[in-house]
């Protein structure tokens, strides 16, 4: 069975997560966000749309893609960051 690894990142204005695994890949990364478009016999095809809507409805992104450098996927989440309130002393 293959690993996976989670980083993540931050600036001013946004945090960054990658999570990549050592599966099989993507057969067809074309249909990821398509709805109600399922590989599973019970699925629905509403997961990975729901999540990115909801991502850029916060000014986000997620993008999902087979691995370069050997067999696998790559998940990038891209979540703006709020600016923090500071209270006066």
């Amino acid at each position: 069975m293959g690993g996976v690894v989670v980083r993540w990142e931050a600036d001013a204005t946004q945090i960054t997560l990658d999570i990549e695994d050592e599966g099989p890949g993507l057969l067809n990364p074309a249909n990821l966000f398509t709805p109600f478009y399922t590989t599973k016999p019970n699925g629905s095809g509403v997961g990975l749309v729901l999540c990115r809507q909801i991502a850029e409805a916060h000014g986000g992104a997620i993008e999902i893609s087979n691995r370069q450098d050997t067999h696998g996927c790559v998940v990038k989440v891209v979540l703006r960051r709020l600016a923090t309130m500071t209270s006066p002393n």
